[in-house]
């Protein structure tokens, strides 16, 4: 860790690994083994998105399925979209996590909320995240920049981290519309911009012919 009187600079390339492999198993994997298939992608320490995985039909069909089923299902949204907060809301019917699925959690929850802030008080994280001590907490950080979630600067004497940049969850459903709202609005602005572009263009080019014009009167006068 950095000293108390410096903070400590941190960087890291936001990827993250592809659920090819799971998406392929879930094409064959039904009911009790889809459940399992669940779980072994929530305790990989590697993958933290799940949109593909959750469009997969036989992943899906788990919500209409037995209790332990159903609640399988909503624990991967609960990954994909939530925090660890929406989990303990309805930790009863999620069934307890694996160490590594409530580790894994809250650095998802680190990562919705360093979407929502740049910076990130240690008293909000320590509450959000339920976390008992500032040790726990910093060593959570750096592994989520380690693990190329984040990156930002720990700063132990203010007791802030300061995000850079942090990786992007899955898209819910509810948010598309709004997305492609932006989306929409980003390519107008675009079109704007390059429209500008191109008629401050064509001045510049108009002025430049206009210049070679004179310049050739100039000569031709003199030269007579």
């Amino acid at each position: 860790l950095a000293s108390r009187a410096t903070p400590m600079s941190v960087a890291a390339d936001t990827s993250a690994s592809p659920l090819t492999a799971e998406c392929a198993l879930a094409k064959s994997a039904k009911g009790a083994a889809c459940v399992q298939l669940v779980g072994q992608v929530l305790d990989n320490p590697s993958l933290y998105v799940f949109g593909e995985l959750l469009d997969m039909p036989n992943v899906q069909a788990l919500a209409d399925g037995p209790p332990a089923h159903a609640a399988a299902y909503e624990l991967l949204k609960i990954f994909a979209y939530g925090t660890w907060k929406d989990y303990t809301a309805r930790a009863v019917q999620l069934g307890q996590l694996s160490a590594a699925q409530a580790t894994k959690l809250k650095k998802l929850s680190v990562v919705s909320l360093a979407a929502a802030s740049k910076s990130l008080p240690y008293d909000t994280l320590l509450s959000e995240l339920e976390i008992g001590s500032v040790r726990e907490l910093e060593n959570l950080l750096i592994e989520c920049v380690y693990g190329e979630l984040l990156s930002g600067k720990l700063d132990q004497q203010a007791r802030v981290f300061e995000v850079h940049h942090s990786l992007g969850r899955d898209l819910h459903p509810s948010e598309v519309a709004q997305m492609g709202e932006l989306l929409s609005r980003w390519h107008s602005g675009a079109l704007d911009a390059l429209g500008s572009i191109r008629s401050k263009l064509e001045t510049y080019k108009a002025r430049c012919e206009a210049a070679s014009a004179t310049a050739a009167e100039l000569n031709s006068s003199v030269e007579n």
